[in-house]
């Protein structure tokens, strides 16, 4: 094999000093330069990618403050508004109350005077009915009639007494 053989040795150097020159060429001025324009690139991009992600993470910060503050508010304005709610029940519970005890007492004073008639009523007709019963039980028992009038003062004065 000739590339073992040494008394070959200097015109493989040659070759190797003249290729490995071409080649540190070709990489200093063309591939090595588009690599750091790639990896300079890539750094922007990473840099810009995380300037953009600190931003949307502030915004976000920003909107979930925004939407807690307005969250207590909503919840503020709730309770305000089912106490408001409560309190004006309250009002017309209270207000309806009161009509219906009036009208409940307008029908137990009607109801009373009804009652009161009714046993009025019941009352003069029982007079009548004692009356009638005292009479018949006279003319009865004894045999004597007995005048209307004298029958209803009998009866007035026992049921007074």
């Amino acid at each position: 094999m000739p590339q073992l053989e040494f008394w070959h040795f200097l015109p493989q150097f040659f070759w190797l000093a003249v290729c490995f020159t071409i080649l540190y060429l070709v990489m200093a001025f063309v591939a090595l330069p588009k690599i750091g324009g790639v990896l300079a690139a890539r750094k922007e991009k990473i840099e810009s990618d995380l300037d953009a992600a600190q931003q949307a993470k502030s915004q976000a910060n920003a909107a979930m403050e925004a939407y807690e503050a307005s969250l207590v508010g909503a919840r503020q304005s709730a309770l305000s508004a089912v106490g408001e709610a409560n309190q004006a029940a309250a009002k017309a519970a209270e207000a309806r109350n009161h009509e219906l005890d009036g009208e409940i007492a307008a029908q137990i004073e009607e109801a009373q005077r009804t009652i009161s008639a009714a046993k009025a009523d019941a009352m003069e007709n029982l007079t009548d009915m004692a009356a009638d019963a005292a009479r018949e039980a006279t003319v009865k028992l004894i045999g004597v009639d007995v005048s209307d009038d004298d029958v209803a003062k009998a009866v007035v004065a026992a049921r007074e007494g």
